[in-house]
């Protein structure tokens, strides 16, 4: 009975069911096959931006007026520099947005992967301003040596990273707001390459790589170089890409005349120009009437002078614009413009970026000799906590600044559903073994000229904590060879060990005040002298900070000083075996034309000498303890144009009287009391300071560098004693200054100067290279 009443319930359950379906097919069929509401009808707009460098700042402005136009773009493909325009566009950036970059991104940095002389650590400062000279060579078993190019492109692709907001990889271009492409060259093949996928920054950065300006970049098992090589206005791509309308945008640059081609630079530029405005050319035979060939008149505008960019802006906005009335047929209205404009919106928020992703993992890919976990120590990242762009750029920066990498570089990637930061620190390839040199020139034109020679090997690969070893050869006016071996701690890379090895043979013209502790002056005479050292210590020692170190340990020193042009005093021998404390600081940008930091270094020893001194009356024997203090500061301050830098130098020894000491300290020079021939006083004990004023004159550009021209003027007062009997009260102190002019290169700085010191001393000084 239960079963039956359930049945008739059912039934009638099933029969209002067919009622409702059918009164509501009867009344909502309008509106079920009503027509979906569609976007207007309208062809679909590629924009094709080609490769040009700086110029590339004129796709910005085209970007911009065809937005004001009501202009939409539905594919953009681009080569080089239209390939990063493009990108950013892409990816749902507006013109005004990519136009900020023009006015805060220092594009010339992209091109200098070289880290500022205060960013790097303090012995790999001292060191590479005795060897200043850095080719980027390496030596190997089977000989030497270089890059594939001449910068490995590290800031360019943190510029990328900034400015696009460094998306994580996507399987298609396709799922950009915009549809996108960028083309690039592979340098083994020499063909075409189209990359519709992965890292927007590999995208932007393959199709930027400049032979010989930057690498091949790596992707996908390719070395791909500039898309301008093969195809610089891929328009044929964006018709495949389903196009309707094309608008191409060429900003080739002009053919140099007869006149303009001057030097090797300018063939290889022109021959360059060839190929990009052939593929070019190419490339603009595949538009057809309906299609848009846009040419600012950028021509004249080098493809590095990015302080054109505005002026290129300029010129692709106002080439729009002179087009107007054509253009004007691919608008929509501004209703449409405005949906257009919002959709772009919506969906470039749908763009993961690596900024703010919460990190689950993080791994560092490791292409060096060095352990991981020294290079982890560097990152230092939280796991669970979200990116910060800034913070993981800074550190990435430090380790770079080790100038032992050729690129170190950082994506994040989805792996298991968990964000993973990925780190990359790939070595340089020409390591990892290093060749620096050495050129300096210190002129007075009379007779008291110092040069030097040098060529040094940075052994990096000891360890995989980062020992080193350091050998040096200096020819000149001194002859030094010296070695320093560096070993890091395995727990804590802050504290180290360290030894040196040195043999130096030096040859002076000291004058007689240096011999009596008698004011210098135009009148007195000069002695030849051969000062000849060897020194091997043993040292521990911290690196608080990449700007400071404490050392501490023991050295032994044998070696003779001879007076070749005083037959009298002879020759004096000695020994010495002693313990020392040196404390380092450095914080400046520059040694040797510094705009702002501060140097200080001090230093105790404490130890016994053997010293023998030989004459024509016979020989004499001495033993005593010592004890030495040498102490020196810099500071550099710069208001605009202007620097003004102070330091000054303190030396005592504790000793018994000797005509040349055994470690003497050494004054005169180009400011180190100018007006004096360099290092012609010599001497146990020392006092001198300078005030220097420096003006940043005007900007130069001396083709293969650019370099600001200088001028300046110091004050100095100070000098030299060696008797126990003479203190800082009566000590032979006088005041001395200079007029100087100079540069700064690759080699060093380039000075010419004028020292006038009292009591009719002066010199004219041509001084080239790091002399200290």
């Amino acid at each position: 009975m239960i079963i039956l009443i359930w049945m008739v319930i059912m039934r009638h359950v099933f029969s209002l069911n067919l009622l409702f379906v059918f009164l509501a097919t009867f009344l909502f069929t309008p509106y079920l096959y009503a027509e979906p509401i569609k976007e207007p009808s309208r062809p679909k707009i590629a924009l094709v931006l080609a490769g040009g460098g700086a110029k590339g700042a004129a796709h910005i402005g085209v970007l911009k007026a065809l937005e004001e136009l009501n202009i939409p773009i539905d594919i953009i493909t681009g080569t080089s520099m239209g390939a990063y325009v493009g990108g950013l566009y892409a990816t749902g950036k507006s013109a005004s947005e990519i136009e900020a970059y023009l006015h805060t991104v220092d594009w010339y940095s992209g091109y200098q992967d070289e880290v500022g002389r205060e960013e790097k650590n303090i012995r790999d400062k001292k060191y590479e301003d005795r060897f200043a000279i850095n080719p980027s060579l390496g030596i190997r078993k089977e000989g030497v040596k270089s890059p594939k190019s001449a910068i490995q492109g590290q800031n360019m692709l943190k510029i990328l990273r900034e400015t696009s907001g460094n998306p994580v990889s996507v399987a298609s271009f396709d799922d950009f707001p915009i549809r996108y492409r960028s083309v690039a060259t592979d340098i083994v093949s020499m063909e075409e390459v189209v990359i519709d996928h992965g890292l927007l920054v590999d995208a932007m950065m393959a199709s930027m790589s400049v032979p010989g300006a930057l690498p091949p970049y790596e992707f996908e098992d390719k070395l791909l170089i500039d898309g301008g090589v093969t195809n610089n206005m891929p328009v044929e791509l964006a018709k495949e890409m389903g196009a309707d309308i094309v608008i191409a945008v060429d900003i080739s640059s002009n053919y140099m005349t007869k006149e303009q081609i001057g030097s090797l630079f300018d063939v290889a530029s022109q021959l360059t120009n060839f190929m990009v405005k052939r593929s070019t050319q190419e490339q603009a035979e595949f538009l057809t009437d309906k299609d848009i060939l846009l040419q600012p008149r950028v021509g004249d505008i080098e493809t590095t002078d990015f302080s054109s960019m505005p002026r290129a802006y300029q010129e692709g906005y106002d080439t729009v614009m002179m087009l107007k009335s054509r253009l004007q047929s691919l608008a929509v209205t501004p209703n449409e413009y405005a949906q257009y404009s919002n959709k772009i919106k919506q969906q470039s928020a749908n763009v993961r970026l690596a900024q703010g992703a919460i990190i689950d993992k993080v791994e560092v890919e490791n292409r060096s000799h060095y352990e991981s976990d020294k290079l982890e120590r560097f990152i230092q990242f939280e796991q669970g906590t979200s990116l910060n762009s800034d913070y993981i750029e800074d550190k990435i920066h430090a380790l770079y600044a080790s100038n032992r990498f050729e690129t170190i570089t950082y994506l994040v990637e989805e792996d298991n559903n968990e964000n993973v930061l990925k780190v990359t620190a790939k070595e340089k390839e020409w390591g990892p073994n290093y060749l620096n040199f050495r050129f300096f020139l210190e002129e007075d034109f009379d007779t008291h000229s110092q040069y030097g020679l040098g060529a040094s090997i940075n052994f990096t690969d000891l360890n995989n904590y980062g020992a080193e070893l350091r050998t040096n050869v200096e020819l000149g006016t001194d002859k030094i060879f010296d070695a320093t071996i560096h070993y890091p701690f395995y727990l804590n890379h802050h504290f180290f060990v360290q030894s040196n090895m040195m043999y130096s043979d030096k040859k002076r013209s000291i004058s007689t005040s240096s011999l009596e502790d008698k004011e210098p002056s135009n009148s007195m005479s000069f002695y030849p002298v051969n000062l000849r050292d060897f020194t091997v210590d043993a040292l521990f020692g911290v690196e608080a900070t990449k700007d400071q170190q404490l050392k501490t340990g023991i050295l032994y020193a044998k070696g003779s000083h001879e007076l070749t042009g005083l037959s009298a005093y002879g020759r004096t021998e000695y020994e010495r075996l002693g313990a020392t404390l040196e404390y380092n600081f450095d914080g400046l940008d520059s040694i040797s034309l510094p705009t702002h930091g501060s140097l200080i270094n001090a230093r105790y020893l404490y130890a016994f000498d053997k010293v023998k001194s030989r004459d024509v009356e016979g020989s004499d024997h001495s033993e005593q303890y010592i004890d030495e203090f040498t102490a020196e500061a810099l500071f550099a301050r710069s208001i605009a144009r202007h620097t003004f830098i102070g330091s000054a130098e303190y030396g005592i020894t504790n000793s018994d009287d000797y005509l040349v000491p055994v470690n003497p300290i050494e004054l005169g020079g180009f400011n180190h009391l100018s007006g004096l021939p360099r290092n012609s006083l010599i001497g146990a004990n020392k006092v001198y300071g300078r005030l220097t004023y420096r003006y940043r004159w005007f900007e130069n550009d001396l083709g293969m560098f650019k370099t600001a021209v200088y001028l300046g003027a110091s004050a100095e007062y100070g000098g030299l004693w060696s008797m126990k009997s003479t203190d800082i009260s009566s000590a032979p102190l006088i005041f001395s200054g200079s007029l100087f002019g100079g540069i700064d290169t690759p080699i060093g700085p380039i000075i010419l100067s004028y020292g006038r010191a009292e009591n009719g001393l002066d010199s004219v000084y041509l001084i080239v290279g790091n002399v200290e």
